[in-house]
């Protein structure tokens, strides 16, 4: 809102309805252009570039950090041992989800999801989009068509910047949640700067998740896949014009592999960026 103009409340059934209703224009045109991978300054856009390339986007992405698949110095810890560690640096948690719960997990394979909600609306971006306020600026589609199946045997899309799935679980229908909430239920509590948390559900293919950003604490709880966590302080590359694609190498002080059953934990306004390794699907807890 401008500063001379009144803040005006909206019931949320009546902004949801605003937001179904928006042209695309209105949802990125105000962005401001960000960096791609490569480096290069792009206008974030909800059209993307659906030419097929051969080349997977990993060993695509292998060129800009040939450490991709190896390079881990994330500290990992044990549910039980939360109260052992300070919270100011990325930190992966082990085993804060039960074997028995750790087997569910396949309710989030993308065939499944397809079949069971395949017609239920979600909310949509991709690398830029969901860089700067992406829940407002998402766009929505139904989930089948955001997971990008194959519409014939062989056919590959190879899109390092592809549709990802970033839907508040308090959205979905009442059975989604039903199934999502003995997950969100065995987020860890012992953070300080999460007591209250919001659940937003991702859902991505391989490629590139959401572009460099920050925000407050948060965690990530992985369900499916594995994915590369670029991290760095504010105060790193705060005043770095040029962060790509260096981000992905010696700009990040902190990077990880994260895998099926981990939480990882992302301090207060650090920027991070992510690469999934394949598909991938998991929870982001936010403070409420």
């Amino acid at each position: 809102v401008a500063a001379d103009e009144e803040s005006v409340s909206v019931a949320s059934s009546d902004a949801l309805e605003m937001w179904r209703e928006m042209e695309d224009e209105a949802r990125t045109g105000h962005l401001d252009g960000v960096l791609s991978p490569d480096g290069v300054m792009i206008q974030p856009t909800h059209v993307l570039n659906m030419t097929s390339d051969s080349i997977s986007p990993t060993s695509l992405h292998l060129k800009r950090d040939p450490t991709l698949l190896t390079f881990d110095n994330v500290k990992r810890i044990d549910a039980s041992q939360l109260h052992t560690i300070s919270w100011e640096e990325p930190v992966i948690i082990t085993n804060s989800i039960t074997e028995e719960l750790f087997s569910n997990r396949g309710i989030l394979d993308k065939n499944r999801l397809a079949s069971v909600y395949g017609q239920v609306e979600v909310r949509t971006g991709n690398r830029e989009t969901l860089i700067d306020n992406g829940i407002t600026n998402s766009k929505p589609m139904a989930l089948e068509k955001a997971l990008q199946l194959p519409q014939s045997e062989g056919e590959e899309m190879h899109l390092e910047c592809g549709t990802i799935v970033f839907s508040p679980v308090n959205e979905l229908p009442d059975s989604f949640q039903n199934e999502m909430r003995p997950f969100t239920n065995s987020f860890p509590d012992s953070s300080p700067s999460i007591q209250t948390k919001k659940f937003t559900l991702t859902l991505a293919s391989e490629g590139f998740g959401i572009g460099m950003h920050k925000h407050q604490a948060a965690m990530f709880m992985l369900l499916r896949g594995r994915k590369k966590w670029y991290m760095s302080s504010s105060e790193d590359v705060e005043e770095d014009s040029q962060t790509h694609p260096g981000f992905y190498r010696e700009k990040s002080s902190h990077k990880c592999i994260q895998k099926e059953g981990e939480v990882l934990f992302v301090p207060n306004m650090w920027y991070h960026e992510i690469f999934n390794l394949e598909y991938t699907a998991g929870i982001q807890a936010l403070p409420e």
